[in-house]
């Protein structure tokens, strides 16, 4: 399994812009091939900044969820969305 936790940091005043971009991104990605979970949590310690914790059968499953319209919708309005760069973490978990 691979586990990927994304750190967002969200301009206030994109906060609603980022939000609407995401829940299309959090329905459709529950629906693939290979997600076994896929969730947007945020900090109670610091205002606008985000956690995404997915988790996925494999490579494969990340590599084709990378070319969905509503993650490369996400992806093309970050510089906007962003007050500092997204922080990536990637898990390798053995089963």
């Amino acid at each position: 399994m691979e586990i990927i936790n994304a750190v967002f940091y969200i301009k206030e005043d994109q906060r609603a812009a980022f939000m609407e971009a995401v829940q299309p991104l959090l329905a459709s990605a529950r629906a693939e091939a290979g997600c076994h979970g896929y969730h947007l949590y945020e900090s109670i310690e610091e205002a606008n900044r985000f956690v995404m914790v997915e988790k996925w059968a494999d490579q494969a499953a990340i590599e084709a969820h990378n070319q969905t319209p509503e993650l490369q919708h996400l992806f093309k309005n970050m510089p906007e969305f962003a007050a500092k760069p997204t922080e990536i973490t990637v898990t390798h978990k053995g089963e």
